[in-house]
């Protein structure tokens, strides 16, 4: 495959994004019903919290193995394919589910699929592509699949307003997962990571810097586990139910329209200074999301929140990759999504039990304190850097 200029990404990338497009319709379209799945089966918010924590931190341990895995065979696909499939199979079965446990258990697998194909997807990513180009590149992948995530939520809210049952509308799920795994098998190479690429050593002193990072990829992962809560504290101020796909559809073109614009940046502007502003800006978010009386207010909330993880998502897995050897990349980033998932395994608990006890604006300004900490960590790092 040709090498990566200034102005082309590889193709590859851009079906990778594809595949993600696909498997956000999948999961973006159930995810904003969750919230109204779990009411029918008489769920509290402690279990909407366990239902975010625990589908992520099962499967922390399994996102290092995969990315280590996919080191030590040199084959970054197989992974792939079988996270992407497991997902696939396993999400339609909200329609069938009639407990809170039974909505854990398959949400906990449908991300079991998500621990077997981070690591070794972002690894890939960043083998494909050039080491000025990796923001364009995660920043790619991510607004195509915040676009998937736009096109579920418009899909789900499309198919309700037409009087489709909810079950049914999560048993639609199973068709475009499907195809993503199809695009995924057809158009997305294995990267063989051969030649001086694979020879050359790790970059100096990579452990000593890739560590402290994770004191900041922790309290964010916190900060930004909040989604099914903030989607909650709509319906709490009066958001009706069938528009809570549209609040979600309208974060996720945030999303979306920015990723690819905003990771081009961080590879000019720098990525730390992209981190730091996307935390400043996500904790005066849930500050708003906490204080907030009117579900008017909510709109512009969460645009923020989509502004947020575009200045983020393509930032700090650019700094990853910087931070990693192209032979140990799958673990780097194995270790950066279980320290993100064991986060975000405790954090929607925690947030989810606050709510319980003391209401919303005790769990947001919680969220808020997180992406603090994380900003105060990352300017410590880059002090000692």
């Amino acid at each position: 495959m040709p090498g990566p200029t200034a102005n082309r990404l590889p193709r590859a990338v851009y079906a990778l994004g594809a595949v993600s497009l696909l498997t956000d319709v999948a999961s973006e379209l159930i995810v904003p019903l969750l919230p109204l799945l779990l009411a029918q089966v008489g769920g509290t918010m402690v279990h909407l919290g366990l239902l975010q924590g625990i589908s992520e931190g099962a499967v922390s341990l399994l996102k290092l193995a995969s990315g280590w895995l996919s080191d030590r065979t040199r084959r970054r696909k197989p992974w792939m394919v079988a996270g992407y499939g497991l997902s696939a199979l396993l999400r339609p079965l909200f329609a069938l589910a009639g407990t809170p446990l039974a909505m854990t258990l398959v949400r906990a697998g449908d991300r079991v699929g998500k621990g077997l194909r981070s690591a070794p997807r972002d690894a890939l990513l960043a083998d494909l592509a050039g080491a000025d180009q990796r923001g364009a590149a995660f920043g790619v992948q991510r607004a195509m699949d915040h676009a998937g995530a736009l096109l579920g939520a418009l899909l789900a809210a499309a198919l309700l307003a037409a009087g489709v049952e909810l079950r049914v509308v999560f048993a639609l799920a199973l068709l475009p997962g499907l195809l993503g795994v199809f695009v995924l098998v057809r158009f997305v190479p294995e990267h063989e990571r051969t030649g001086a690429a694979t020879r050359a050593p790790d970059p100096p002193d990579a452990r000593r810097k890739l560590l402290p990072l994770l004191w900041v990829v922790a309290p964010s992962a916190v900060a930004a586990s909040v989604d099914l809560l903030a989607l909650m504290r709509a319906r709490e101020l009066g958001v009706a139910d069938a528009a809570l796909p549209l609040l979600w559809a309208a974060l996720h073109v945030v999303r979306a329209g920015l990723a690819a614009p905003l990771g081009r940046l961080s590879d000019r502007f720098g990525r730390r200074r992209m981190l730091a502003i996307g935390l400043a800006l996500h904790a005066l978010v849930l500050v708003a999301f906490a204080d907030v009386q009117h579900a008017a207010w909510l709109w512009p909330a969460f645009l923020g929140l989509g502004l947020h993880a575009g200045c983020t998502e393509g930032a700090e897995r650019g700094l990853i990759a910087e931070l990693s050897g192209g032979h140990k990349r799958g673990t780097a980033f194995g270790i950066y999504h279980a320290v993100q998932g064991l986060a975000a395994f405790a954090g929607p608990i925690a947030l989810g039990a606050l709510w319980q006890q003391h209401g919303a604006a005790a769990a947001f300004h919680s969220a808020a304190g997180a992406a603090v900490v994380a900003l105060v960590a990352l300017g410590i790092v880059g002090r000692r850097r």
